[in-house]
């Protein structure tokens, strides 16, 4: 079955740590949808600059299967209400949550992560630490899955691409995503 899955891009969003999940996910049939949290244009960290598909106002939770959110500075967005809504009725509804670097900062920031276990890349003299400070349990993992929640540290985007990949095809395994993982001399 194919799922719809949104992206949360914002200024700061760091594009290379969902690159290689975008690319796997142009192969499966899945749609993907960008939202941010205005309908302007964004910036990544390496300067890329995006236009969402949505914003956040217009996005109807139900309608979506999956929410990821890449690392970056995400501290400015803390209280954004459309994203607090989203991220909330999401989680409500048991869709699948997905956050890697410091993007399990906004997850906790709209409570979700309460009660569950998690990791983070975040270190207390950055901004984003403050909303993961006395939230759920964080684990000194690289990737770990709590129920409908997948987070994972920055450098691990290839793990965390592939319990996503998991997740949504409802696959106990995949396979590894060798192509990246691996030289080819072709």
């Amino acid at each position: 079955m194919h799922k719809k899955i949104l992206l949360f891009v914002y200024d700061s969003f760091a594009e290379f740590e969902i690159a290689v999940l975008i690319t796997a996910l142009s192969g499966t049939g899945h749609t993907l949808t960008t939202v941010g949290p205005t309908a302007r244009p964004v910036t990544s960290t390496g300067r890329l600059t995006i236009q969402p598909d949505e914003a956040g106002t217009a996005i109807t939770p139900d309608a979506y299967d999956a929410l990821i959110i890449p690392g970056g500075e995400p501290a400015s967005l803390f209280g954004h209400p459309e994203l607090t809504r989203l991220i909330q009725a999401m989680h409500a509804h048991g869709k699948l949550l997905a956050a890697i670097c410091a993007g399990p900062a906004l997850l906790a920031n709209a409570g979700v992560l309460d009660n569950a276990r998690y990791t983070a890349s975040l270190t207390p003299d950055e901004a984003a630490y403050a909303a993961i400070v006395g939230r759920g349990t964080r684990l000194a993992e690289t990737l770990v899955t709590d129920a409908n929640i997948v987070t994972a540290t920055g450098s691990n985007y290839l793990a965390f691409a592939e319990e996503i990949l998991r997740r949504l095809d409802g696959q106990p395994e995949i396979t590894p995503l060798t192509y990246f993982r691996q030289p080819s001399l072709d």
